[in-house]
C-alpha cells in the first residue's frame, strides 16, 4: 500500500518521492489514493490562495492557486484535456482522432478547451473567495473539485478498454474491491464534509461529464487513452467545482 500511495503521488504529481513504481502491482493499485492525491493538490492551491489573498485580494489569488495547482501536477491533465479536444473533435476517422491526440500540437479545439478550463476555474475561486466564508468556500471548491476529479479516470478505467495496445490507457489496471473501497470513501467522505445533505447533487455533478467523456471516446476511439483519462480528471474537477460554487453562493443555510 505504500509503494501503491508513492506511485499515485509520484504519477499524478511532481512532487519528488524517491524512485516510485510506475509498473506492475503498484501502479495498479495506486487509484486507491488518486482521490486522495486530489486532496493534496487541493490543499497546495488553498495554501497559495490563503498567502496571496491576505496580499493581492481573491482574483490574484484565484489566479495563483489554480497556477499552483497546475505546477504541482504538471500541467498533466489539461494536457489531456487538450490532446482530447482535438482528438475526439478534430478527426475523422478512429485512427486520425488517435494520431492527432498524439501529437504534441496545439489545434483550435484544444485551445478552446484549455482557456475554457482555466477561466472557469479562476472564475469560480476569485467568486468564492469575495463571499462573508471566502476561505471556507474557496477550500471547499478546491478539495470537492480535485478529489472527484482524480476518481473520474478509474472509472472510464474499469469501463472502457484501451484505445491503444501500447498506450497509457492501458497502464491503470482495475482497481480490486478493497482499493475500489478506499477510493470511493475517500471521495464519499469528502463530498459529505464540503456538501453536506447536499452530497447527492454534488456526486451527480460528478457524473455528468464521466458519462459524457465516456459515451465520446467509445464511439469516437473505442476505449480509453491517457489523454482521455486526463480530460476526465479536469472536466469532472470544473463540474464538481461549479456545483459546489453554487451551493455555496446560496448561503450559509446550505454549506
Amino acid at each position: 500500500m505504500i509503494a501503491a500511495l508513492r506511485a499515485a503521488v509520484g504519477f499524478l504529481t511532481r512532487i519528488p518521492v524517491g524512485s516510485a513504481p510506475f509498473a506492475g502491482p503498484a501502479l495498479d493499485r495506486a487509484g486507491a489514493w488518486f482521490p486522495l492525491v486530489g486532496a493534496l493538490v487541493g490543499g497546495a492551491g488553498l495554501a497559495v490562495w490563503w498567502a496571496t489573498d491576505a496580499l493581492l485580494g481573491p482574483l490574484p489569488a484565484a489566479v495563483a492557486a489554480v497556477l499552483a495547482t497546475v505546477v504541482v501536477t504538471g500541467a498533466l491533465h489539461e494536457d489531456g484535456l487538450a490532446d482530447t479536444m482535438d482528438g475526439l473533435w478534430g478527426g475523422a476517422t478512429r485512427e486520425r482522432r488517435l494520431e492527432i491526440m498524439r501529437d504534441s500540437r496545439l489545434g483550435t479545439y484544444g485551445a478552446l478547451a484549455l482557456a475554457g478550463d482555466l477561466l472557469l476555474r479562476v472564475t469560480l475561486l476569485a467568486s468564492a473567495g469575495a463571499g462573508s466564508s471566502g476561505l471556507a468556500d474557496v477550500a471547499r471548491v478546491l478539495l470537492a473539485g480535485h478529489v472527484a476529479g482524480r476518481a473520474a479516470p478509474l472509472v472510464l478505467a474499469a469501463s472502457l478498454p484501451p484505445a491503444r495496445a501500447d498506450g497509457q490507457g492501458r497502464r491503470l489496471g482495475r482497481l480490486g474491491v478493497v482499493d475500489s473501497t478506499v477510493a470511493a470513501a475517500t471521495v464519499l467522505v469528502v463530498t459529505m464534509l464540503v456538501a453536506g445533505w447536499w452530497a447527492p447533487v454534488v456526486l451527480a455533478a460528478a457524473a455528468v461529464p464521466v458519462l459524457g467523456l465516456r459515451r465520446a471516446a467509445r464511439r469516437r476511439i473505442g476505449g480509453v487513452t491517457g489523454d482521455v483519462l486526463g480530460a476526465s480528471v479536469a472536466l469532472t474537477n470544473i463540474a464538481v467545482a461549479i456545483a459546489v460554487a453554487a451551493l455555496a453562493a446560496q448561503g450559509e443555510d446550505l454549506l
